[in-house]
């Protein structure tokens, strides 16, 4: 799924910019899968199918294509996530039960 020589350096600077860019790169694919889908159904030669030889079908496949390649990268960001940072408010209680002690 994610390769092993990719340099993900960049990505960690930045991690909510690059999750948020994913989304809705996914979305408006998924949308267009969707209207080229619909388009194609609207086209059907006999109930049930689609028209296979078509220049709207290769638009729908390279769709699908693109969307598959947008969730590899949600893959990539799930798996380079940073830790999430700890409130201050923690990290005071911790202080506090340690002078107590």
């Amino acid at each position: 799924m994610s390769e092993t020589g990719v340099d993900l350096s960049a990505i960690r600077g930045d991690w909510d910019f690059h999750a948020r860019y994913v989304t809705n790169a996914l979305d408006q694919t998924i949308k267009r899968v969707a209207k080229s889908w619909r388009a194609l159904k609207a086209k059907a030669p006999a109930a049930g199918q689609v028209p296979v030889d078509d220049a709207l079908m290769e638009e729908f496949i390279e769709a699908c294509r693109q969307t598959r390649a947008l969730t590899d990268d949600i893959l990539l960001l799930q798996e380079n996530r940073p830790a999430p940072a700890q409130s201050k408010r923690k990290v005071a209680r911790r202080k506090k039960t340690r002078r107590q002690a």
